[in-house]
């Protein structure tokens, strides 16, 4: 079985903002999962990265970019 690659496709400091694109890139059939990468500590540190497949990232890009203008 191969293994899926995962590619950064977003990073942002805010849950919401990460939350806003998972929802848009799954609406659209696109494998993704969040990561929160935030500093536990001292929630100054680190931010919440957006990973897609490999082969969806150009697709992926694209409708953030939608989503941003």
């Amino acid at each position: 079985m191969k293994k899926d690659k995962w590619v950064q496709v977003y990073k942002t400091k805010t849950t919401y903002r990460a939350e806003i694109v998972k929802q848009v890139l799954k609406s659209n059939d696109i494998k993704c999962i969040s990561v929160n990468k935030i500093d536990s500590s001292y929630n100054n540190f680190g931010y919440h990265e957006v990973l897609v497949v490999e082969k969806n990232y150009l697709k992926a890009q694209k409708l953030i970019q939608e989503l941003n203008n």
